[in-house]
């Protein structure tokens, strides 16, 4: 599946003479998305350059925007803009969605899975109801999201334990007695 990020990091590379590395570390999302899906903040690039960061957003976006034409990734990439000292990419929603539709297509029911290069271990503690209490809703809910979770993270590759820890049994039935 095509890395949009990765795509926004090569055509930011391209124009300034900024490491692939830094200008990924530096990605966000914007706050308001209506800016676009990926932002690129331009003050770090203001003492070396001596310009302002919305002067430098601008002549950034110029050369992207022209870039984009001559390589024809007006597709993927649909509009660069400065605003504010930041340089934000929209992504073409259209392309995003053929993207995930021909990957669904080619995976399947296995479409979401990943295998882990290292599976980390979770450990999902359902209800753990207090044998000494009534059984109640709260119990069967934590359960029912547990469970849940427990499904979620197998098919996404993890090493999973469920269990059900039923706590201290001595001061409950101390108590009772």
């Amino acid at each position: 599946m095509t890395n949009f990020k990765e795509m926004v990091v090569e055509e930011i590379s391209k124009v300034t003479n900024l490491e692939k590395t830094r200008i990924s570390e530096n990605i966000e999302v914007p706050k308001d998305s209506t800016n676009g899906d990926f932002a690129f903040p331009c003050f770090m690039l203001a003492k070396e350059l001596k310009k302002a960061p919305a002067m430098i957003a601008t002549d950034l976006k110029i050369k992207i925007s022209e870039n984009l034409k001559s390589n024809n990734l007006v597709k993927e990439i649909e509009e660069v803009t400065a605003v504010n000292g930041f340089l934000n990419f929209k992504i073409n929603q259209k392309a995003i969605a053929e993207e995930v539709v021909r990957e669904f297509d080619k995976q399947g029911e296995n479409f979401g899975a990943q295998k882990q290069d290292k599976p980390k271990n979770i450990v999902i503690d359902y209800s753990s109801p207090n044998i000494a209490k009534q059984f109640h809703i709260g119990h069967l809910r934590s359960t029912v999201i547990g469970g849940a979770l427990y499904n979620i993270y197998k098919y996404l590759g993890y090493n999973v334990v469920g269990i059900n820890h039923l706590g201290d049994w001595g001061t409950q039935f101390g108590k009772l007695i």
